[in-house]
């Protein structure tokens, strides 16, 4: 999420001036006023005053509380909040539960399009709160979700989640001053299955005293960073500072966390997280993320998610009530904030209790007495044998919905697989690259010493990561592949797979995956996961499993890049180059059609254009080594500049977040080049010297490149290359 880099700015204002303040025994009078000039003009005088009571009157404060309303022994808390115990009962985890059932990650959305996240949860039986810089306007939130139980289940499994579109129409209310927000949730899920009311709120005490001494008591925070899944900063944050509007606290744990509750032992709320203190280079210029990177700024605005918040700041829940209910004394949506659940409604395990009639069991079935059992192939959970599932309904509209249980159970199967296939994946049986695949030694090529560097490497201190009839060496620097490499093989009797394709991408475990793109970096943003080597290229053997197999095992980011979309398609040029040559050159055995090697990768020229934090190649190379009729062996070596199309970053302001995109010229068109083979090895650092002598480039001049507009262009210069020299 985009945010500003002037509030930001003020953030850091504010922590600076707190730390020149040393109250001891000074009351609070004294100190807001020497900060008063650090908080925004636009709060009111009676929501800013009054908020801070000197020390002695604070730990009264915070006795009180623990007495009246600590689900413990009120000296035991008392202790643990002056830093005289660590230990917590045993009840603090099902604290836990039934807090964190009523967290929902925010799902801002564009129309159909989902363009980012946020945390928000439930104050009342309506309202969610989350920061005004997630939803600075209501019309930005028509479409988005408040989407609960997104969260992994005892087993490391993602559960099933539940959506609940916003009603701003309702209630809306969104204050830059304090940066926070409050919007009416839908009473029904998307479904029309599952009541709001099942999550029930978590109740805003206004009482003072819920923090004890500075540098001492612990916070907690529940929160969905970058739109994960449901992360707990348990007992990690430490309380620094208190302000008239706002709470400090050190933390290495809420990066991308914007409208998180932040709680005190007892699991009251006592700040709505915002922002913080971040992380800079030594000159004090430019925001650093947590491995020292620097991040860019756009027009402003900063990406909060990459950023390393070294302090973090929240929006006291006390000031914000004070300021919500003098706005709105005859609310009854903002009165509703004033009275506690009057039970708890969530089930013990924390898990969403959804409305009696569509119930579901602990063990996740259907409450009621009619059974239907579902047998689908175990290899959907890469096992052997079949799976049972029984599912059991109640009431006659329930017993009516197959299809959305079978929908449901489909779609946790695949959230599972896409959360363990990367561990499990099984590369035992990748051999990789063939260097005798052309019936002669060609080796895979070898990154210059100034590239080798940034070549990742796997815990047996090698480099070239093997697949089915390809290698790949990643550039972990540039998050990306330096080189694809592939063996192609025409014979069509060994093409046997005619499986519809799915593209499931994820990252390789041999390598740190840290240094991985992931789905959230193309989420949204124009760009496709382009394969370097292709997976119609990789898509043959001796059987049909093997060959989709292999098609499948070209999905994995480090084989990807980010390309414009239609680049590897197989509409234009650049997609038909491998079967142009193969149909139009390649030397035939008895009638059918030959073999070829492929390498692929990205240039990163030195005009680098850089989204959401990483340089993007605006150039790819491609070498297709072959043999024509003659038996000679030959390679062609081509580029493409994707460079015109990307005219620059377009950010289109929706749910009050600025969301980073690629704005294409639709006018435009890919260009694609021949080139000499001893250009690439200048352009990518890579060393294909050993293939210069096999090289079909006609060099006229200087030009080291010659267009190809067209297929015929194309055809033209594969039928003159097929020729004796």
């Amino acid at each position: 999420m985009l945010v500003s880099t002037e509030l930001i700015k003020q953030s850091v204002e504010r922590f600076k001036a707190g730390d020149r303040i040393k109250p001891g025994e000074k009351k609070g009078k004294f100190i807001e006023d020497e900060l008063e000039e650090y908080i925004d003009k636009n709060v009111p005088e009676a929501v800013k005053k009054g908020n801070i009571t000197g020390d002695n009157d604070n730990l009264a404060n915070r006795l009180q509380l623990i007495e009246d309303r600590a689900p413990e022994p009120a000296s035991f808390a008392f202790e643990r909040a002056i830093g005289k115990n660590d230990s917590v009962y045993s009840n603090f985890v099902e604290l836990i539960a039934s807090t964190k059932q009523k967290v929902a990650r925010v799902v801002i959305k564009e129309g159909p399009r989902t363009i980012g996240f946020a945390t928000g949860f439930m104050v009342s039986s309506r309202l969610l709160l989350t920061n005004w810089h997630v939803f600075r306007k209501k019309e930005y939130v028509m479409q988005s979700e408040a989407q609960f139980n997104y969260e992994y289940d005892i087993y490391g499994r993602p559960k099933q989640p539940v959506s609940f579109r916003l009603r701003p129409d309702d209630f809306f209310y969104s204050l830059k001053a304090l940066d926070y927000c409050l919007v009416a949730v839908e009473p029904v899920d998307v479904s029309g299955n599952a009541q709001l009311s099942a999550i029930s709120y978590i109740f805003l005490d206004p009482t003072p005293g819920k923090l004890g001494d500075e540098d001492v008591e612990l916070l907690n925070i529940i929160h969905h960073p970058g739109g994960d899944y449901k992360q707990l900063s348990i007992r990690e944050n430490q309380f620094k500072k208190i302000m008239p509007t706002t709470l400090w606290y050190k933390s290495d744990t809420a990066q991308g966390s914007s409208g998180s509750p932040v709680f005190n032992d007892q699991w009251q709320v006592v700040a709505l997280h915002h922002m913080g203190v971040p992380s800079m280079s030594a000159d004090g210029k430019n925001f650093l993320d947590i491995d020292g990177n620097i991040i860019p700024v756009v027009n402003g605005e900063v990406d909060e998610t990459k950023i390393h918040w070294i302090a973090n700041e929240g929006i006291r829940i006390s000031v914000i009530l004070k300021d919500i209910f003098s706005r709105f004394p005859h609310s009854d949506y903002v009165n509703e904030l004033k009275r506690r659940p009057f039970s708890p409604l969530e089930l013990p395990s924390g898990v969403v209790n959804w409305d009696k009639k569509n119930q579901p069991d602990p063990i996740g079935g259907w409450a009621g007495n009619n059974d239907v059992s579902i047998v689908f192939p175990a290899s959907l959970l890469e096992a052997s044998g079949q799976v049972t599932v029984s599912i059991r309904n109640k009431g006659d509209d329930v017993a009516a919905r197959p299809d959305k249980i079978l929908s449901d159970i489909d779609t946790t199967i695949a959230e599972a697989k896409k959360a363990d296939k990367e561990k499990d994946v099984v590369f035992s049986g990748c051999k990789g690259y063939d260097p005798g695949f052309m019936g002669v030694n060609i080796p895979l090529p070898k990154p210059q010493k100034s590239l080798m560097k940034n070549i990742a490497k796997m815990s047996n201190g090698k480099s070239e990561l093997k697949y089915f009839k390809y290698s790949v060496l990643f550039n972990e620097t540039m998050k990306m592949p330096a080189l694809s490499a592939i063996n192609v093989e025409g014979n069509p009797a060994l093409r046997l797979d005619n499986s519809k394709r799915t593209d499931d991408w994820l990252r390789d475990k041999r390598i740190d995956i840290s240094k991985q793109l992931t789905d959230k970096f193309y989420a949204g943003s124009g760009f496709d996961k382009g394969h370097m080597s292709r997976f119609e290229d990789a898509n043959w053997d001796k059987t049909e499993e093997a060959a989709l197999r292999n098609g499948i095992y070209t999905c994995f980011y480090t084989n990807a890049c980010p390309q414009v979309p239609g680049l590897n398609r197989g509409g234009g040029i650049w997609g038909k180059l491998e079967k142009a040559i193969l149909e139009k050159g390649v030397k035939k055995e008895k009638g059918s059609e030959g073999r070829i090697t492929v390498f692929n990768g990205p240039i990163f020229s030195s005009n680098k254009k850089k989204f959401r934090g990483e340089i993007v190649p605006m150039e790819f190379f491609k070498i297709i080594v072959w043999r024509n009729d003659d038996n000679q062996l030959k390679a062609t070596a081509f580029k493409l500049s994707q460079e015109e199309l990307i005219t620059g970053i377009k950010f289109t302001e929706v749910a009050g977040m600025q969301y980073e995109a690629i704005d294409i010229d639709t006018n435009a068109h890919f260009k694609e080049y021949q080139c000499s083979i001893r250009s690439l090895t200048n352009a990518t650092g890579i060393n294909f010297k050993p293939l210069e002598k096999y090289d079909t480039f006609n060099k006229t001049g200087t030009n080291e490149d010659v267009l190809i507009s067209s297929e015929k262009d194309l055809e033209r210069m594969i039928v003159m290359n097929n020729k004796k020299r």
